[in-house]
């Protein structure tokens, strides 16, 4: 009886150890450094930014920085430089792990005022505001395709209100729910779960964007086919045979 006892405190002792590393793990997502001479904070704001030695373009790359990743400024670029369409200064950043290098000034927001409720308040701000863009650009109908860019048979509805529904072709019953979006890993979370069983990556080429899943198996990818999520698209009015024989529908105006 006494050891079970034991082993009742020692598996509680264990949880609650393991409880508090996965919350301390949530919340470092976006370290704010420490700040020892009150200098300016960088917020990264172009995905895959690079990260290097010198403040030059084509100098080695230390690290891909995200969006919304925080740096310390400790130094800048004694003259302006251009690349691409932009001209900036280079500043070179210290990260919270301690990692330091340069990124061009057009890939980043400076916060002169670095105490960490202020940037907190911008940080949050700043992924309320992307949030908005991201699901505007979302918002419509998507349905599957193979690796031949034929139509199969999952829909997907999304709104910009963070709302979606889920469900195959012919089939009446619908998954429905919010979603968030994961931007440290361009995903897209379904928080009630979806036909297809899993989540969706998000890329971006130009103004327009593709959804993927990835498995062992296969890659199932998603074709935005209307901006109305509730049209009713040419897709649904095909047969299953259609369907899998790979019809090709073009893509349809706004609607």
């Amino acid at each position: 009886m006494k050891l079970k006892r034991y082993n009742f405190i020692f598996l509680l002792l264990f949880f609650t150890i393991f409880i508090a590393n996965c919350n301390k793990k949530d919340s470092e997502d976006y370290v704010i450094p420490e700040i020892s001479e009150k200098n300016p904070i960088a917020v990264i704001i172009t995905p895959n930014t690079a990260l290097r030695i010198d403040p030059l373009i084509f100098t080695s790359r230390i690290a891909q920085l995200k969006k919304g990743e925080v740096g310390e400024i400790i130094d800048r670029s004694s003259e302006m430089k251009t690349v691409g369409k932009a001209k900036d200064y280079w500043y070179k950043i210290k990260l919270a792990n301690g990692i330091s290098g340069w990124v061009f000034g057009s890939n980043m927001n400076i916060l002169k005022d670095s105490d960490k409720d202020h940037v907190s308040s911008f940080l949050s701000e700043f992924w309320e505001k992307e949030t908005a863009v991201l699901g505007e650009a979302l918002h419509g109908k998507w349905w599957s395709v193979n690796r031949f860019n034929d139509f199969t048979n999952h829909c997907l509805e999304i709104y910009k209100d963070g709302k979606y529904k889920s469900y195959t072709k012919g089939s009446q019953r619908k998954t429905e729910g919010e979603y968030n979006f994961d931007f440290n890993n361009n995903q897209i979370i379904f928080l009630k779960g979806t036909t297809f069983e899993g989540d969706l990556n998000y890329f971006q080429r130009g103004d327009e964007y593709t959804l993927i899943k990835e498995s062992e198996k296969n890659e199932m990818r998603f074709k935005k086919i209307n901006a109305n999520p509730e049209a009713e698209t040419e897709i649904e009015k095909m047969g299953s045979q259609d369907i899998n024989e790979g019809a090709d529908i073009k893509k349809e105006n706004e609607g």
